[in-house]
């Protein structure tokens, strides 16, 4: 979960159940990339920053972020999975 701390902002506060489902989407849809672009930083901040910019708005529902993040990679061609 921690590995999507880096890409908020430091002004932008998240509450600890929002922090908690933003990292477990995260993970979920690290998951459904193809293996050789799950290492590539841009992959991940892609994903990263739309999980981001959808809590923003107000969603905290994991699947909900991980559904965005993963149509996300789907229009880059690096989505090997959808989520479940």
């Amino acid at each position: 979960m921690a590995q999507i701390l880096p890409f908020v902002r430091r002004c932008k506060v998240f509450g600890p159940d929002a922090t908690l489902a933003m990292g477990e989407a995260y993970d979920k849809a690290i998951g459904t990339i193809h293996p050789d672009a799950e290492s590539q930083f841009v992959v991940r901040e892609l994903i990263a920053k739309r999980i981001i910019q959808i809590a923003q708005k107000g969603v905290v529902d994991r699947d909900q972020l991980c559904t965005s993040a993963t149509q996300t990679t789907i229009l880059f061609g690096i989505s090997a999975l959808a989520c479940a």
